[in-house]
């Protein structure tokens, strides 16, 4: 009967509305044990079910705004049919995703919110080109997430050799067209809530930590270290977290 009350704990209380506390313990386990693994990709899923309706808030209004994609691509592209059945061939081969990014792949799909758009200060294309180095607002860090085709694409060209790393997205500064490097993930991995490497200012933010940063900073969060010279615009899309 224990067994039974571990494995609903962690999702009932998250329901519940105890989101931050849930997600700081399931970090806290490390490797998950397997018979929590059902309680946690429910927590998971239904966190990032929420991601998606934010992202996809988001991604609505950018064209109101004039924003124009840096890659002509739309800004939210939820997941196809096709690329669920390609996140299960992607967790036997890898040899396992942490949860939060597996329920990612799922759930989310692809984002890019990187373009130009002068009501946000958002440059891409346009001068002047940043200077210095982010975190700052320079670098308003537009929110990417890599699908389960990118995820395909780099374990084809890298997988198996040791220490890779998925390049989920590009990092602040390829983010606005200047030479930089990518926010990763390291593979293959069993924890609940994997790090993202490469976040300027934020060298052990996780996965799960970041989406809430992004989402309350409506999708640029680099203005959060510079909150004065936000665009006064960028409230219209910032939002409390609901995961």
């Amino acid at each position: 009967m224990s067994n039974v009350t571990a494995v609903t704990s962690y999702f009932q209380r998250y329901l519940r509305g105890e989101r931050v506390a849930v997600w700081a313990e399931l970090r806290a386990l490390g490797p998950v044990p397997d018979d929590l693994a059902e309680d946690v990709a429910a927590v998971a899923d239904e966190t990032m079910i929420r991601v998606a309706q934010q992202v996809a808030r988001i991604a609505a209004a950018l064209p109101e705004l004039d924003w124009v994609s840096a890659t002509r691509v739309t800004p939210h592209d939820p997941p196809h049919e096709g690329e669920l059945e390609l996140v299960d061939t992607l967790v036997e081969k890898v040899g396992g995703l942490p949860f939060a990014l597996e329920a990612c792949l799922r759930r989310v799909g692809q984002v890019s919110f990187t373009g130009d758009c002068e009501a946000l200060f958002l440059s891409y294309h346009r001068e002047p080109v940043p200077r210095g180095q982010p975190p700052g607002p320079e670098y308003p860090d537009p929110l990417c997430l890599g699908n389960a085709y990118a995820l395909k694409n780099d374990w084809d060209e890298y997988g198996g050799v040791p220490g890779f790393y998925f390049e989920l997205a590009p990092d602040e500064r390829l983010k606005a067209n200047v030479d930089g490097g990518t926010h990763d993930i390291e593979l293959p991995s069993s924890v609940a809530d994997p790090v993202v490497r490469g976040v300027a200012g934020s060298p052990e933010i996780t996965l799960v930590e970041y989406l809430r940063h992004s989402i309350r900073w409506g999708g640029f969060p680099g203005y959060s270290h510079a909150p004065e010279l936000a665009p006064a615009v960028l409230i219209t899309l910032q939002d409390e977290p609901d995961f």
